[in-house]
């Protein structure tokens, strides 16, 4: 092979590459997606940190408003679903009053409310926020799982961090055929 095609061959290979890599290298050697974003002027990573929040208000049982940052804020909880109760064109739905007043419940009986995302996707295509949600410390998803007035919904890979303990509380609520599970 003579120089002068060996030489084109390997620019252009090696062009191939850089632009393959500009494109799609932060997910080449890293194997879990990472997003950071800015929500209400808090730059928001998605590792374990919970942040701080004022309950202001639950929309239903898996939706609720805050104050973060001094700024309104609508969370929707991350991988479960609750029945509905509120939604447009859509009648109030079994054990659906029950989630809700539980969640409101939890959040206003709370001293400490904190929110903590997942390391990719931190709001929705409503633009609210996608969210683990704790009431002095626990997990306001698990409780609603255990009392099976919620379900695992809305899996996706990479945001999954507590799905094995979501997994174990509502098997919980199965086994015990508590409300969603009681048929």
């Amino acid at each position: 092979m003579n120089k002068k095609l060996y030489s084109i061959l390997t620019t252009i290979f090696t062009i191939a590459i850089i632009i393959f890599v500009y494109l799609y290298g932060g997910n080449l050697f890293n194997s879990t997606k990472s997003n950071t974003i800015t929500i209400n002027g808090i730059q928001v990573t998605g590792d374990t940190t919970r942040y701080p929040v004022q309950f202001v208000r639950k929309i239903d049982g898996d939706t609720i408003k805050v104050k973060f940052n001094n700024q309104d804020l609508t969370v929707r909880y991350l991988l479960v679903d609750t029945p509905e109760t509120v939604k447009a064109n859509t009648e109030v739905q079994p054990y659906g009053p029950e989630a809700s007043d539980l969640n409101e419940k939890i959040l206003k009986n709370a001293k400490k409310v904190e929110i903590e995302f997942d390391v990719y996707e931190k709001k929705d295509k409503y633009d609210r926020a996608l969210a683990y949600v704790y009431a002095d410390g626990k997990s306001v998803q698990e409780q609603l799982l255990k009392e099976g007035l919620a379900e695992i919904k809305y899996v996706k890979e990479p945001d999954t961090r507590y799905l094995n303990n979501f997994k174990k509380a509502q098997n919980e609520a199965k086994s015990n055929k508590k409300n969603l599970w009681s048929n």
